[in-house]
């Protein structure tokens, strides 16, 4: 098993020395090796995505090193263009969706050499495929080809020696994209696409859309940590991909950052020995360093006037805190506490409650439970209540949903809306 990490890695510094943006992208993305899956794929799990690798194939099947990064590359670009939050059982023939998917990400590989068995444009010669399009274009042109295919009224086959035979498409539009799709449709290829559209454990929507905006925000991370000097690597596409998500994620007044800032200011220090320093003062071990920690109680307005959508946003940077070390306890409360419980890093199946909101129960809880010792509350509402009563014993962050109402009455701390 070290062996298939090992090789991974090494994969991995070779991206980072020629295309340093993928690299850095798939930092952020958990490495899982299984034979649950025949090749590699990307997936959701929990509150994260993954990448996950048969060893067999990746060892033994890809037979060098180019092949490798090249396929580790391409579940990279699906991550990038997002295909695994597209998929829809009910919308397309998922076959064909997997194979725009690869027609769309195997033009942006570069000098990496895919396996045989990938699909690119010239899998299709005759059906004079345009670059650069999009995945819904690809398989609109796929879906067209199936159809017609479908509908021819002879299917006669052609000996092909040695006891094997192929349908003979001579007569349709594109007679070699034809056989190209008949003999691809049934066979696996070097990406798995199984795990796309759903959370491996029947995860909710909510997990997958809070994974999406923890993934849009790896990938302008992914770009800020790509040096000035590399970043002509990165495709003008892609680059166009990121500047939209920077400018959707580009808030009126910089609620997130707001957010960070009453998060660090609330953490608190102390001084610990350790016998990995030195005392500066004596010479001698052990030294001392400042160890910071910090607990948050994180409410949640589960009231039925607050969108699942937004509490998917809320929860991605409830995790981006609980990354950075911070003990949190999320606490449900529409007109009383509904429940509380430690964030453990996986977003919860459900919330409950969808009642009315009154915001003196999480204060009232908040002084009840004095020795849990928080460093700060962070409310999530829509603002609709009245006016609090109870002081918390805390300091205390209001974030109002875009549609909500913020005004006087959130008392104790500072307000911002969500844009």
């Amino acid at each position: 098993m070290n062996n298939i990490h090992e090789e991974i890695s090494r994969c991995i510094i070779k991206l980072l020395m020629k295309e340093p943006f993928f690299a850095h992208l798939l930092s952020g993305v958990v490495r899982t090796i299984s034979d649950k899956i025949p090749t590699a794929a990307v997936g959701m799990r929990g509150g994260n995505v993954n990448l996950y690798i048969n060893q067999q194939f990746f060892l033994n099947d890809l037979a060098t090193m180019s092949n490798r990064v090249a396929v580790i590359k391409h579940e990279t670009l699906h991550l990038m263009f997002k295909h695994l939050f597209r998929m829809d059982i009910q919308k397309y023939d998922l076959r064909l969706f997997n194979f725009a998917a690869d027609l769309v990400v195997n033009q942006f590989i570069g000098s990496w050499d895919l396996p045989k068995s990938a699909i690119t444009l010239s899998t299709f010669p005759d059906m004079s495929l345009e670059p650069d399009q999009t995945l819904e274009w690809y398989y609109k042109k796929l879906a067209d080809l199936r159809d017609e295919m479908q509908n021819f009224p002879q299917n006669t086959k052609v000996d092909q020696g040695e006891g094997q035979t192929e349908s003979d498409w001579s007569q349709i539009s594109s007679p070699q994209s034809a056989s190209a799709l008949e003999k691809i449709y049934g066979t696996s290829s070097h990406s798995d696409h199984r795990m796309w559209g759903k959370v491996e454990g029947d995860g909710t929507s909510t997990q997958v859309k809070s994974i999406e905006s923890e993934l849009d925000r790896m990938i302008v991370q992914a770009r800020d940590r790509t040096p000035i000097k590399d970043r002509g690597s990165i495709p003008g596409k892609i680059n166009q991909m990121i500047d939209a998500i920077i400018e959707k994620r580009k808030p009126q007044m910089d609620w997130r950052r707001a957010l960070r800032i009453f998060s660090t200011n609330s953490r608190r220090t102390r001084v610990v020995h350790t016998m990995k320093r030195v005392s500066k003062r004596y010479g001698t071990r052990p030294g001392i360093k400042i160890k910071r920690f910090q607990k948050m109680a994180i409410a949640i307005d589960t009231s039925g006037s607050v969108p699942d959508e937004y509490l998917s946003l809320f929860f991605s940077e409830i995790h981006g805190m609980w990354r950075q070390g911070a003990e949190v306890e999320i606490i449900e409360c529409d007109a009383t506490v509904q429940r509380h419980y430690p964030y453990k890093g996986k977003f919860p199946d459900f919330v409950k409650g969808r009642g009315g909101t009154v915001f003196d129960p999480v204060f009232q809880f908040l002084k009840e439970n004095r020795r849990m010792q928080f460093d700060g509350c962070i409310y999530f509402t829509d603002g609709y209540a009245s006016k609090p009563t109870i002081k918390p014993p805390c300091k205390l962050f209001w974030l109002i949903t875009p549609d909500g109402n913020i005004g006087d009455h959130l008392k104790y701390g500072r307000a911002i809306k969500l844009q």
